[in-house]
Parts: C-alpha cells; structure tokens; sequence
C-alpha cells in the first residue's frame, strides 16, 4: 500500500516523497527507514522509472526514543522526591516546576510557568538581591557556580517560611550559563529545633556559669548579711551609721537575688512545690501589688470560681506575678490599667501547633495585661534572654523576665507574650493543673525570733560563715560546738552525743557529705534533729536526696532571722 501510494504521487508529477517505514526483517527483528524517492523521465516528459533510496535509522530512532525515555525518568525522579525544583532563566522566569514546588507554592503548573520565580515564592515585584535578600540564583548566573542561601518565603496565609535554596548552573556548549536549576527545601521545622537548641545550650552555659559562682558567693553573701544583720542589732535606732549600714545589707540582699535570678533562669534554683490553690497565692499576694503599682495605675484582679490547684513553689509564683507587675508599671509610666486574671484552660493539640511546644491537659492560667507602651515583634523575640532589656543603663539588670521564663520552666509549665507597639502587652503563664486537696497558704504574720538553751553542732567547711554562725547563735543563747568537715563533725558528736539536741549540716563538705554525716550520727541518736544548709544549685542538692527526702532545708545565703525561725521550728517540733 505504501509503494502504490508513492508511485502515485510521483506519477502525478511529484519531484520527491519522504516516508518513514517500520519493517521486519527475515531474522525476525525490525528496523527504522527513511525511504525517499524521485521519478526518472525520457525525453518527452515520460515517466519511464522510480528511483528509491532507503537509509537505515534504526540506530537514531531507538537514540531518540531513549532520550524521551530519560526525560520521562528523570521528570519521574524529580516529581517524587520531597525538595522543590524548578528552571530559571536569565530573566528570573519559571521554564520547569516539579510536584514538591506546585505543592509548596499551591498552584498548578500552568499558572506558574513563564511568571518569574520572585513573585511566586516571594509574592515580591523585584529580584530578590534588589529587595536585600541573598540570591542564590544571581550568584550562579554572574559566576557559573553552585550557590546557596537560606530565604524567607510566605504561604497564602502570609505565614514565614524558612527555606534554603540550593542553585546549580545549566551551560551551553560555550560554558555559558543558560539557565539555574533552583532546589528549594523547607528547613522551618529544622530552624525550629536549632533554635530551641541553641537555647537549650545558653540555659545550660548560663547555669555553668551560675553554678559556679554560687556556692562561694552565697557564703561570701552570708557572711555581710549574717555580720551586718548582727551590727544592725547592737545600734540604737538614732545611730547615725545605721543608714550606711542598712545600704550594704540592702545592697547584698540585691547581690544574692541576682544570684538567684541565674540560677531561675537555669532552672537551678532551690524550690519547694506543694500542692497550692494558685487563686490562694494571687489573693496573697495582692495588697502588695497595689502598693507597688501606684494609684495612678487602674488594677484588677478577677479570679476563678474554680479551684485551680497546682503543684507550684508560692514564693516563685510570687516573685513572678511582681515581676510581671514592675514591668507593666515601667511600660505605663503616665498611669493606665493593670489586669490579673485566673481561669482553667485545655491545652489541645491546636495550642501545641500554634506555638510548636506543650503537652495537652488542664492547665491554671494566669494572665497579666497591661495598656502600655507595647512592644514590635524583634523586642519580644528577645525578652526572655538573659540580660536583655529595654531600660536605660542602670534602670534594670535584664533579668526579670528571664527570671519568670526560668520559675515558670521549673514548674513544667508555659509562657507566651501577646503585644503590639501601642497596644500593651499580655503575658499568658500556664501551670499543669493537679487532682487532690491542697495545702491551706499560711497568711500569718512570721513568728517572732526567739532563742533558745540547746546545744547545736554546726558542721560548716567556710571559717568566716562558720564563726558567723557560732556568734549569731551564741547571742540567742545556744551552745555551739563547731566542725570544719564530716569526720570532725562525727567526731564531735561523740564527744559530746548527750548534749546535742540539733546539727546544722552543710551539704557538700570536705571529708564526708552532710548527709553521709547525719546518717552516721542517727544510727547512735535516731531522735536527733537536723537542718541542712547549702549555697549549691538545685541539681547538685538533690541529687544528695536533701529535698526529696523532706529534710529541713535552708538554703544560702542565709539570713539570721531566717535560720532563727528554722532553728526554732525545728526544735519544737514533736
């Protein structure tokens, strides 16, 4: 049929027929030609003969048709793998896009081929290099090199998209480039976990740093509370260096609450939770509040019907709720209002989402909001870092809200902060929520200080706190017997077993630990009492099984009025 065809048409006077013919041979296997053919005429015009020349393409047909089966596999590969692809040209336009872009960028093929590359990651109207963006895609154009940049792409939403951009050079047979294969890979979730990373390490060089200092600071901060605390008792009220005196103390309580405001934000502060109402703590805690705030600042407490009870640390929670209050009076310096509110919440997965962190359940939430001067998202990023702040230098060591940030971590609970410049600010505090009674808050008055007949061993490895305490104890009527280590301590206590009715202990001693040393004593006299005291972290403290075991704790620096009390205290007790 296809050789009647092409005798027709060459006997209606066509010159040439090219055809392309599939055919088998004997051997059973086909073969590709390209058959052409031309009429041959006598000399009237006649036809007389066809010539046909046939060529063998076989080898070229199966070349081509690997080649469409190679750009089908490699479209194949490019459509699977997770990593957004596609061709650039020199004028920034999309020449190829696979399914992970299409689906970044949620657009099908046809609306984005041909639009340039800035508009549909960006949602921008120029290059990116000219809207101060790093550009992976310029680089290899100038220099016919692989570049790469990290870049911030928006959803449909608007929402940030942190995305690293991997470019690669396509050139001509001159070494041109011609074209930039662009890769484009989501690292949002990976940024995520570097940053929490990285604050997961300053939180811990922080608490190396904290750790390190604290215990011979505490004892250096003993020793000017403990003796300016024993001056102070032997002036008269009208003593005119009394003034002075009462600046050092004031300035060494400043010096141990710094320490500790480290240690907070380390979450390697000593702390005592107990089951507590948190509207109970709220409650306690509110004249003081109003006092601080001012009357030119309008505050309102609102509190639950609901008991919320949690197992929380009161004083912590004090200290975050006034820490909370002296920022909001600072960012309302020409007066405003001030609300406090308590409720119970449900964490749910759509909270966790939102704010890439929590754990579901009840929670008790404690709002504080203010009217203020507010704050642009870059400050709020970094309010809850060490040192960071705001206030003219001089007005604020930097730590008060990191201080909140570290009581509120040590409590298994969360913290978020809404502001806006001009709208005020609303820091949020949740707190895992427990079953079962809580501990009525204790709302009287500190007893007073009162001394005392027995005799108490204090086993202490600092001289200068050591003596203190030998002093302090001796103007309230106590016979001290002193020890510089573990093993004087035991021994001490042999010598003079019937008369001690009380250790004080330091934990980490030289020569055998406090609690290696009363465990020593009590096997001989289980009836004698103790109290422990230490300028150590939390985390060193515990693991000598001091607070897990519910054993009298007093932790340095120690004032003299405070281990009175807990002398007392625990003397009396049945």
């Amino acid at each position: 049929d296809e050789y009647l065809r092409l005798r027709e048409h060459v006997r209606q006077g066509n010159p040439y027929q090219a055809m392309e013919l599939h055919r088998q041979k004997k051997d059973g296997t086909f073969i590709y030609l390209n058959s052409s053919s031309s009429a041959l005429y006598d000399a009237d015009g006649d036809v007389i003969a066809l010539l046909g020349i046939f060529e063998d393409i076989t080898e070229r047909k199966h070349a081509e048709e690997a080649l469409k089966n190679s750009e089908a596999f490699i479209k194949n590969i490019l459509d699977t793998v997770d990593e957004g692809f596609i061709v650039i040209d020199p004028a920034y336009k999309i020449l190829s896009a696979n399914k992970a872009y299409l689906a970044q960028v949620k657009l099908p093929l046809e609306s984005v081929l041909g639009r340039h590359c800035y508009e549909i990651s960006h949602h921008i109207y120029r290059p990116c290099n000219e809207a101060g963006e790093d550009c992976a895609v310029r680089r290899t154009f100038d220099k016919g090199e692989h570049a790469t940049a990290i870049h911030t792409h928006h959803d449909e939403r608007g929402h940030p998209i942190i995305v690293e951009i991997k470019s690669y050079p396509i050139k001509n047979e001159s070494g041109n480039v011609i074209s930039v294969i662009e890769v484009i890979n989501n690292i949002t979730e990976k940024k995520k976990l570097e940053n929490q990373l990285q604050h997961s390490h300053k939180m811990e060089a922080v608490g190396h740093l904290a750790g390190g200092v604290a215990h011979d600071f505490n004892n250096i901060l003993t020793a000017i509370i403990g003796y300016g605390s024993l001056m102070k008792l032997k002036m008269f009220d009208d003593d005119p260096a009394r003034y002075n005196l009462q600046q050092i103390l004031d300035s060494a309580e400043r010096a141990a609450n710094l320490t500790r405001g480290l240690l907070a934000f380390s979450r390697k502060q000593v702390i005592s939770p107990k089951h507590v109402n948190l509207n109970d703590i709220v409650k306690n805690i509110e004249k003081l509040i109003l006092r601080l705030i001012g009357e030119d600042i309008d505050t309102t407490i609102t509190l639950t019907d609901t008991e919320l009870t949690v197992m929380a640390d009161s004083g912590q929670i004090e200290q975050i709720l006034m820490n909370l209050a002296t920022n909001a009076k600072d960012a309302m310096p020409k007066g405003g209002c001030l609300t406090i509110r308590t409720e119970p919440v449900v964490l749910d997965r759509k909270f966790i989402r939102a704010h890439d962190y929590g754990k579901p359940g009840m929670y008790a939430l404690i709002s504080v909001t203010d009217v203020g001067i507010g704050m642009d998202e870059k400050t709020r990023g970094n309010i809850f870092e060490p040192f960071f702040t705001t206030k003219e230098v001089g007005h604020g060591t930097g730590l008060g809200l990191s201080i909140v940030y570290g009581i509120v971590k040590q409590h298994n609970g969360y913290i978020t902060c809404y502001s806006e410049p001009g709208k005020g600010t609303t820091f949020k505090i949740y707190l895992p929520m427990i079953k079962g009674e809580h501990a009525e808050t204790d709302t009287s008055a500190l007893p007073p200080i009162t001394g005392g007949t027995e005799t108490v061993l204090v086993a202490e490895d600092d001289a200068i706190v050591r003596t203190l305490m030998k002093e302090m104890l001796n103007k309230y009527g106590y016979t001290v017997i002193e020890a510089v280590d573990g093993e004087n301590a035991i021994r001490r206590f042999e010598e003079n077993r019937d008369k001690i009715q009380l250790l004080i202990l330091d934990v980490i001693m030289p020569k055998g630990h406090g609690k290696e040393v009363y465990e020593e004593i009590r096997r001989n006299r289980p009836e004698v009492k103790v109290i422990f005291t230490s300028g150590y972290t939390a985390d060193i403290i515990h693991k000598r099984g001091i607070l897990d075991e519910g054993y009298n704790f007093i932790s340095k620096p120690i004032s003299p009025t405070d281990l009175l009390r807990k002398m007392r205290e625990t003397l009396d007790q049945a």
